[in-house]
């Protein structure tokens, strides 16, 4: 197997480290031994090759983040979001916080629990794969079905909560990973992860 779960991290090739400050993020899932449930597929809609600054910005305390952002961007609301992974296009992938933490990918206002398993935040891994939700590169594609394959072997997750899209659980706010990546390679990556 290309990837691994240890305490929490993706190890093997391809994988880096770039741990986000406590602030941005519940220590723990609140789950029996802290396990992911689920795992919620989401987009960026960020440019290649974004994922590692994006992890970068999230190394300071989110206070700090907080007050440079409305220095910049006076009266706009202040980016709360976080989460586990991302998977680059070139296949890279960038893991920002342990899986048996919270990460907080689905918790607008308007967000829905995931059936049967919780409030997304509290239960679930977030993967963020870069890009717009138009087109999926070949390597972004493999990285993905090995990062599930790991996941889900790591954890026990079921098919049925291995590939929740953010927008089933937040239709009024959110269309990602959208058709494109639910149409043409969600069914390999889930046909990865469970062989």
């Amino acid at each position: 197997e290309r990837l691994q779960v240890v305490d929490g991290w993706l190890v093997g090739d391809g994988v880096q480290r770039i741990e986000m400050h406590a602030s941005w993020r519940y220590s723990w899932l609140s789950t029996p031994e802290h396990k992911p449930l689920a795992i919620v597929a989401h987009y960026t809609d960020t440019d290649p090759g974004t994922a590692v600054n994006m992890a970068k910005r999230r190394q300071q305390p989110w206070a700090t983040f907080a007050a440079a952002y409305r220095k910049s961007y006076p009266g706009k609301p202040v980016p709360q979001n976080s989460w586990h992974l991302s998977i680059e296009a070139d296949g890279s992938i960038v893991q920002m916080a342990p899986l048996t933490s919270g990460c907080w990918h689905v918790g607008s206002p308007t967000a829905k629990q995931i059936p049967g398993v919780g409030w997304g935040n509290r239960t679930a891994v977030g993967i963020e794969l870069v890009g717009h939700g138009k087109t999926f590169p070949p390597a972004q594609v493999s990285a993905a079905c090995d990062v599930w394959r790991a996941i889900v072997r790591a954890y026990g997750i079921p098919r049925e909560h291995a590939m929740v899209t953010h927008q089933s659980i937040d239709p009024t706010r959110r269309s990602d990973p959208g058709p494109v990546w639910m149409k043409q390679h969600a069914p390999t990556v889930l046909e990865r992860a469970f062989a």
